[in-house]
């Protein structure tokens, strides 16, 4: 009986393996830009409109951050007023 090599059998005389080289390149998609530009609008109009846009999230975010110190130090602030109240009150 001859050796029959598994492989032989089951595959077209292709290579399973990549022998070297660079990686084997993806066959999905490729990933379209999803930002949307009316018709009627330039690019250098929606350029603007995309800056003006980064500038009003970034001013919103330190607003936010603003707000929520601004929050803390009124708690503090409301924890020392009724602390100094008790203290008032246990001098009287």
């Amino acid at each position: 009986m001859d050796r029959i090599n598994e492989q032989s059998l089951y595959s077209s005389n292709k290579s399973i393996s990549q022998a070297g080289g660079s990686a084997p390149q993806s066959k999905s998609p490729k990933k379209k830009n999803k930002t949307y530009i009316p018709a009627d609008i330039d690019s250098e109009t929606a350029t603007a409109v995309d800056k003006f846009r980064k500038a009003n999230r970034l001013l919103q975010y330190e607003l936010d951050q603003l707000k929520e110190q601004l929050k803390k130090e009124q708690q503090k602030t409301n924890k020392l007023e009724k602390q100094l109240e008790m203290s008032k009150l246990s001098l009287l």
